[in-house]
């Protein structure tokens, strides 16, 4: 009997991982996203909500600097890793740059301001997304990266990877 049950289980386990169609041998092809991109669009101007109540534009923005970066968080360990990393290592390459981070999980002006008083992101505009227009927008998600030129052209659309995509982008400024 006890045979019989470690056979079963043993079956049962190779039904599972053959049933899933999926190939499982590593590789180093580069994985499709499934995300829309807006990369190359020119945007009319955007307007949003920023985390103390106030309303902005992407045009206020571009007006006193050359970019805008937009970084979509959760505050998650993994969100504030990569805020962190573009706080040390990015932002101080591109002081005419605007790195703004936006808030899509709040949902509501006060928790946004509370998330970023609570995690020491004072000194960095954030955007409460509390209507998900901008997330929609730009298919943001999780560690979602924008990059808006000074004439309006979105020159990066992705997931934050390494922060060398950011740096590049800018770089070509």
């Amino acid at each position: 009997m006890f045979t019989k049950l470690k056979l079963s289980a043993i079956l049962l386990s190779l039904l599972f991982t053959l049933g899933c169609q999926e190939d499982l041998a590593p590789s180093n092809d580069q994985l499709e996203s499934t995300q829309a991109t807006r990369e190359g669009e020119t945007l009319n101007d955007i307007t949003f909500t920023l985390s103390d109540g106030t309303s902005s534009q992407l045009s206020e923005q571009l007006a006193t600097h050359d970019a805008v970066v937009f970084y979509f968080t959760m505050w998650c360990p993994i969100c504030e890793g990569h805020m962190s990393y573009i706080r040390q290592q990015i932002k101080p390459h591109y002081e005419n740059v605007a790195f703004i981070f936006v808030d899509y999980v709040s949902g509501n002006i006060s928790s946004t301001l509370d998330s970023q008083q609570s995690r020491g992101y004072t000194d960095f505009l954030v955007i409460s997304d509390f209507d998900n227009a901008l997330e929609t927008y730009f298919d943001g998600t999780m560690a979602t990266t924008v990059i808006v030129d000074k004439n309006f052209i979105v020159r990066l659309n992705s997931t934050f990877k390494t922060g060398s995509d950011i740096s590049n982008t800018l770089d070509q400024l």
